[in-house]
Parts: C-alpha cells; structure tokens; sequence
C-alpha cells in the first residue's frame, strides 16, 4: 500500500495499462522512461499534489479515474491499481458505491458492507 502524499499514478496511452508507484522509485521500469507511451498524469512528482490536501487527493483520484474511463481505459484495471493507495481505498469504508465498485474490482463480486465490514468482504472473499 502506499500513501497518496507518495503515490504516482502512471498510464500507458497505448497499451492502455495503469501503475501506481511511490514517488523515491522515480520511473518503476525502464520502458517506462523510453517514450513507449506512459506518461505520469497525477502524483507526487507534481508541485501542486504536494501542496494539496488528502481529500483534495483522493477527488483528484476519483476524477482520474473517470478520465482515463472515458480515454478507453478499463474501469476495473484503473480501481485495482488506484486501490493500492490508503487513501483511495479508504473510499470503500465510508461509501456504499465505492464499497460495490471496489470489490468488484478487487475481488470480482460486487459487495456491500452489510454484515461486514469492507476490509472484512475482501479478506473473506479475496480471489483462492
């Protein structure tokens, strides 16, 4: 898990993939620094993320996530890689329709915290 203060968030226009990194790993591959399509469109390599507050991260993350949606990104690869943030998982706590798209994304069901808690639906229901 990393903290959203650290986190950046990159995506390959071409292959359509999304990575979360903290930002002490600078690019997490070599391919990545090479000009084949990925860029960092979000994340702590940014000034203006630095200066931000956590809630100010996390509507970020979530405006993100429809972004790279409408760009032809799949839903579910951008929520399981977003989810690697504390903070953007935290999401599936205090929001019914995050708890439903998360585990969705994250387990394959979709879930609602009713008789347990979010972080108890994906223990007990995490992919065997």
């Amino acid at each position: 898990m990393i903290s959203a203060a650290e986190a950046v968030f990159w995506i390959n226009r071409k292959t359509h993939e999304v990575m979360v990194r903290p930002h002490a790993w600078g690019c997490p591959e070599d391919r990545l620094c090479r000009g084949n399509g990925w860029c960092d469109p979000i994340g702590a390599a940014y000034r203006q993320w630095q200066e931000m507050k956590p809630a100010m991260r996390v509507q970020l993350m979530l405006e993100t996530v429809i972004d790279l949606a409408m760009q032809g990104f799949a839903v579910a690869d951008v929520l399981r890689a977003f989810a690697q943030v504390h903070e953007f998982r935290a999401l599936g706590r205090v929001s019914h329709p995050m708890c439903r798209a998360l585990t969705s994304a994250l387990v394959g069901q979709c879930l609602e915290a009713n008789t347990m808690t979010f972080d108890e639906l994906l223990v007990a229901y995490a992919p065997k």
